[in-house]
């Protein structure tokens, strides 16, 4: 940890600088995105109204506190959510620089991860600390750490209480159990497995019992969300209407989504669904069949969180804030073009967001700038499952030269 400690203060340092514009607002009290949500659901719960039970709640238990906990702090609501999303971030990025210590990495590149983890929010915007997404992304990044330490039931109690904020963590369960099952045995990953449910199961069952109606809805509206406008799909479908191709036309679903209308547009969110399952089994098979060492249990773990916001039917802007604690973890080559492309991507996404909002929503040409977005977070992915790739084709030509069909260090 002591090696980790001074690249972290630096990181501090340099998210404090990222942070303080005006177009990001630390310091501001200034909310765009969900800001007006999280005020007004945090007034309800304050006086008295519980989740799910008096009122819709838009997001999984897990997110109640960070909602609510700006309450308590003196000041207005935006200025004090302001200050605790810094809070998580800041401690994300100490997750990020033990993470690497962990990982064998040199002293120049624990410093340059996650100096570059700390400045991608002054490239993204006021989304990057007006959402409550650096929350689940610090368990994350957390709980990935605690496993590589070997910590197996700490790390999973972590990742279980980031599946229950946002789901997005989940993609890493499989990864982590084949990493517990190798390194350790069955019995391991399976406890292991066990307390990152008993956490989730805590965290949501006194919702479930209070209002299981309102959380039922609320689950199940996140899985029945039509083709979200800012998504991969979606921007091909507006480059067709642009193209004369194809009419495009944003409707409002549910819930407060903002999708492209129409059979196609349903269709091909069904594709990329499959596609997004598609690409998960290949990062999950190479990783199975593959080199057994932390690093590459790391960069699959990535590349399957890049896949699941990069091709996924929703793609909302605060959803880079996933990835920002993560794709600097990937080493050398795909490490550098992946995390300077996801710079570029969070770059783009404030050419619209949150200033041309309605503009895309028009399908005006702001979004060829979408699509760009898009395509640029598809080659984040190809560049964090490139590692997986190759070490993947090395160890299947060397089982081929052996006349072996069984992968060694496995």
């Amino acid at each position: 940890m002591d090696r980790a400690l001074r690249p972290w203060l630096a990181g501090v340092a340099v998210l404090t600088a990222a942070c303080a514009p005006p177009w990001v607002g630390l310091f501001g009290s200034r909310g765009v995105g969900d800001m007006y949500l999280y005020r007004m659901y945090a007034h309800r719960m304050e006086r008295g109204l519980v989740p799910y039970h008096d009122f819709f709640f838009d997001w999984a238990p897990g997110s109640v506190p960070p909602v609510f906990a700006p309450v308590g702090l003196p000041g207005p609501y935006y200025v004090a959510f302001h200050i605790l999303i810094f809070v998580y971030a800041a401690l994300a990025l100490l997750a990020v620089a033990y993470l690497l210590v962990l990982l064998g990495a040199s002293r120049r590149r624990v410093y340059a991860a996650t100096l570059a983890a700390a400045v991608v929010p002054f490239a993204l915007g006021a989304i990057a600390i007006d959402s409550l997404d650096y929350w689940p992304a610090l368990f994350t990044a957390a709980g990935l750490a605690a496993i590589v330490a070997g910590r197996n039931r700490l790390g999973f109690g972590l990742l279980g209480f980031a599946i229950v904020a946002k789901l997005y963590a989940v993609v890493i369960v499989p990864l982590a159990l084949i990493w517990i099952w190798r390194r350790r045995n069955r019995d391991e990953a399976v406890r292991s497995l066990a307390v990152g449910v008993a956490v989730a199961v805590v965290v949501a069952l006194p919702f479930l019992i209070i209002g299981p109606t309102g959380l039922g809805f609320t689950i199940k509206s996140q899985f029945v969300r039509g083709l979200q406008m800012e998504s991969l799909g979606a921007s091909i479908l507006m480059a067709l209407d642009h193209l004369g191709v194809y009419h495009a036309h944003v409707v409002v679903g549910q819930p407060y989504s903002l999708d492209v209308a129409g059979g196609l547009a349903k269709a091909v969110g069904a594709l990329f669904s499959l596609l997004t399952v598609a690409v998960l089994i290949w990062i999950y098979r190479a990783y199975l069949h593959g080199r057994d060492d932390a690093q590459r249990f790391v960069t699959a773990s990535v590349a399957a969180v890049t896949a699941y916001v990069a091709l996924g039917r929703v793609l909302s802007p605060q959803y880079i804030v996933w990835l920002i604690p993560l794709v600097p973890l990937v080493a050398g080559t795909a490490g550098v073009v992946a995390t300077a492309t996801l710079v570029a991507a969070a770059g783009v996404t404030m050419t619209w967001f949150p200033g041309r909002f309605w503009h895309l929503v028009a399908v005006s040409p702001v979004s060829w700038f979408a699509l760009l977005r898009n395509v640029l977070l598809v080659v984040v992915l190809a560049a964090t499952s490139w590692p997986l790739l190759r070490r993947h084709q090395v160890q299947a030509g060397h089982a081929e030269q052996r006349g072996d069909d069984q992968i060694p260090n496995r």
